[in-house]
């Protein structure tokens, strides 16, 4: 693996369309490339959003186009990409996706999750793997939203000495039917993936909710953990921006978007 990775977590605003978040992935693509990032992470379906509009985002003749355009936009700028997008099976089952990119633009994983709601559960289809991608000769793969309580199956499937990296991309949150706690306490589910793997773990959290804005006030905070399962640090709640930090280090440059 590169020895100090310099690694972008784009926790930029979800909008209604695909279009729009789109536009928003290669604003911050060009951006983390211009500060010297070579890996940058997005959270889940960053490409279309995540909200009550999916139904009406989340298909092929929207979402190909846009992937290849971020693709594409990798190759010119030899960033490698984490990015959230619905794929279709040969059926016409959709699959909620994290898909890893390379520098050269080629995709070489897609992470479809399993870990579905059961609302989600009658859009998507659930997975069955979790496989590993090379993204800037890191291996790499992804936990998706609340997968990162499943740590059994995960370490199962990932278990030490097998990643370098895993994306956590999500919108995760305090839970409101419980007391609050600090650091809460997804945060420690990410320690604990992190300690289990034996990997980074990079947390890509949206800082805002479309069906209810008034979730955004737990959003944002993205979290990164040493594969110790130490957190090096979190960005800011509630905001939107890019984090730009070197693997490993403990200190970040925050950038409002």
């Amino acid at each position: 693996m590169l020895t100090s990775p310099k690694i972008a977590i784009a926790q930029i605003a979800m909008h209604w369309t695909t279009a729009e978040n789109t536009a928003s992935i290669e604003r911050a693509m060009n951006f983390a490339s211009s500060k010297g990032a070579q890996v940058c992470g997005f959270s889940e379906l960053a490409v279309t959003g995540f909200h009550r509009e999916i139904g009406r985002e989340a298909r092929a003749n929207l979402v190909r186009p846009a992937v290849e355009r971020i693709r594409a936009l990798a190759a010119h700028l030899s960033l490698g990409v984490a990015v959230g997008a619905p794929t279709f099976g040969t059926d016409g089952t959709k699959f909620n996706t994290h898909l890893l990119i390379d520098e050269q633009g080629m995709i070489t994983a897609e992470v479809p999750k399993r870990g579905l709601t059961d609302p989600e559960a009658t859009f998507f289809a659930r997975g069955s793997s979790r496989p590993v991608g090379s993204i800037q000769r890191l291996r790499c793969s992804a936990v998706i939203c609340r997968e990162v309580t499943d740590l059994d199956h995960v370490r199962s499937e990932l278990p030490p000495g097998t990643v370098d990296l895993i994306f956590v991309p999500g919108a995760l949150r305090q839970d409101p039917e419980m007391p609050r706690t600090d650091p809460p306490e997804y945060v420690r589910d990410i320690q604990r993936l992190a300690a289990a793997t034996r990997a980074y773990v990079v947390h890509t959290n949206w800082p805002n909710a479309l069906n209810r804005p008034e979730e955004s006030v737990d959003a944002g905070g993205s979290v990164v953990a040493n594969p110790d399962g130490e957190v090096l640090f979190r960005l800011p709640m509630q905001e939107s921006g890019i984090g730009i930090f070197t693997l490993g280090e403990r200190t970040f440059t925050w950038h409002p978007q």
